[in-house]
């Protein structure tokens, strides 16, 4: 009887043995169903980065600068559009900076870049980074360039030597029609910026007009040289009258709106803003300016960051989705504004 029980009792333990045996070994389909969804949840992601588009870097050297943010904008619309991913750098005019940021890019595998690089000095060296890493490069504004002038890059910007003359025009027919020209009071400040390539062709164009114009005007002719930001502009501007202070009527010509912006501010200081002009390159603070009673900044060659910003973006945008070789040179002309204009309809992104 005690065998017959035992027996029993191995029989059921068996069975139940069995039973867990092949319960496990059914379940291990779904088993195998459950580690290989992850697998497929772990591509869609992949899927979802690449419906998005591409990861295209605006790179600029002073990002807080209404110039560089309407450029940025512009970009980012486009990118945008067209489904991809902008992001807007600033390297607040660091060179260092700029090359660390440089390589953040590389880093995290961006698909493109868009930048105004704060040092022209370090051109090759970034170029040569992104080149290595396989991401393509457009210089906005100033050129990526070797130490012959020779660019390194593709490049979209104003066509500054004729923006330049066309502001040389203007400023001809100014002297001219406030019989400046033989006024032993009256001198032409030229806002330059030497070191900074895309500027020079601005202030050759300048000279080159007014001299066709007014020949003989080069002995009235004063330099201020800076690196198109405000604050130098305002310390080369007044280094310039306080050094010359037999000149009242001051026609100042600038190679940016910040430059003509700081000449103001000197000009102001010095009590002789009611008798100059300034003349600013980019327009972009014509609104605030045209709206100071007190400012001599009545006029600027505007052109647009966003047609800047907005061109290099497609030329990207168009590389990267269709193979579209991008340009080597692209660039945008200007309109000279004046005090009393339509700023809301000429410049809706300044005054709108």
């Amino acid at each position: 009887m005690k065998k017959t029980k035992l027996a029993l009792v191995m029989i059921m333990v068996l069975a139940l043995s069995m039973s867990v045996l092949f319960g496990c070994s059914t379940s291990a389909p779904a088993a195998t169903e459950a580690t290989e969804a992850p697998a497929e949840a772990a591509e869609a992601p992949a899927e979802a980065a690449a419906s998005d588009g591409f990861v295209i870097v605006g790179l600029y050297k002073m990002g807080t600068a209404e110039w560089f943010l309407q450029e940025g904008e512009a970009s980012r619309q486009i990118i945008e559009a067209a489904g991809g991913t902008f992001k807007y750098m600033d390297c607040e005019t660091d060179g260092a900076k700029f090359m660390e940021m440089l390589d953040t890019c590389i880093a995290d595998k961006v698909d493109g870049v868009l930048t105004c690089i704060p040092d022209q000095n370090l051109s090759k060296a970034a170029v040569d980074k992104l080149t290595e890493a396989g991401i393509p490069v457009i210089a906005c504004d100033d050129a990526l360039e070797d130490e012959n002038g020779n660019k390194l890059a593709p490049w979209v910007g104003i066509d500054a030597y004729n923006i330049g003359a066309g502001i040389g025009e203007w400023a001809a027919q100014y002297i001219k029609d406030n019989n400046l020209a033989d006024d032993p009071s009256f001198g032409i400040m030229l806002m330059t910026a030497d070191t900074v390539s895309s500027c020079v062709p601005r202030t050759e164009g300048q000279i080159a007009k007014l001299t066709e114009l007014l020949p003989g005007i080069d002995a009235k002719i004063y330099r201020a040289d800076h690196d198109t930001n405000m604050e130098t502009g305002n310390v080369a501007a007044s280094a310039v009258i306080t050094g010359n202070p037999q000149i009242t009527k001051w026609l100042v010509l600038a190679v940016s709106d910040e430059g003509a912006v700081g000449a103001a501010r000197a000009l102001e200081a010095a009590g002789l803003a009611s008798s100059s002009m300034c003349v600013g390159l980019g327009g972009y603070y014509c609104p605030e300016e045209f709206a100071n009673a007190t400012s001599p900044f009545r006029a600027a060659a505007y052109f647009s960051a966003r047609g800047v910003g907005g061109a290099a973006a497609q030329e990207m945008l168009d590389f990267l989705q269709n193979g579209t070789p991008i340009p080597e040179k692209t660039a945008v002309g200007a309109t000279i504004v004046v005090y009393g204009d339509d700023l809301a309809t000429i410049m809706p992104e300044y005054a709108g």
